[in-house]
């Protein structure tokens, strides 16, 4: 892998991601969370309890993946919301390197837990998250509208 930097998105970053998320997902989120993301910094207080943390990978000054997610300060506990990887750069260890990230930022935050949801059909992310020493603890029934979710989590030591 070559060299690749994650920070914080940035608002001239709305194009790329975008355009990453249109093409990772069946339902993609609307532009308008990635614009309110990146308008506050990669850092939104939903409350005094909540924040949603953004963070982008760049690699030669181009956006290829990111991740998004959730910090619950009262129960110590994170929520990962969202990650993808630009197809061209998929199985590299880019969406490990996320997803690293975001725990190693968790701990340091003082939380204790993290959990996800993922289509039960999505066998790559699924793999991805067992790598990073996630445990399938539950599923949602029809989550995705017909298709169930499989609740990944990981406490940290």
């Amino acid at each position: 892998m070559t060299s690749s930097k994650i920070r914080a998105i940035h608002l001239d970053d709305l194009e790329s991601v975008i355009e990453i998320e249109q093409s990772s997902f069946p339902k993609p989120w609307d532009e308008s969370i990635f614009f309110h993301l990146a308008l506050s910094g990669g850092r939104y207080p939903v409350d005094e309890d909540t924040v949603v943390i953004m963070n982008v990978l760049g690699n030669k000054g181009c956006v290829i993946g990111y991740i998004v997610w959730e910090e619950y300060k009262e129960d110590n506990h994170g929520h990962i919301l969202n990650l993808a990887v630009h197809s061209e750069y998929r199985q590299q260890g880019r969406g490990q390197k996320l997803l690293s990230y975001a725990f190693s930022s968790m701990k340091s935050s003082g939380l204790e837990t993290c959990e996800l949801e993922v289509r039960e059909s999505n066998h790559w992310a699924r793999h991805l998250y067992e790598n990073a020493g996630m445990m399938a603890v539950d599923r949602r029934v029809g989550y995705y509208d017909s298709e169930d979710a499989i609740i990944y989590a990981i406490t940290f030591s």
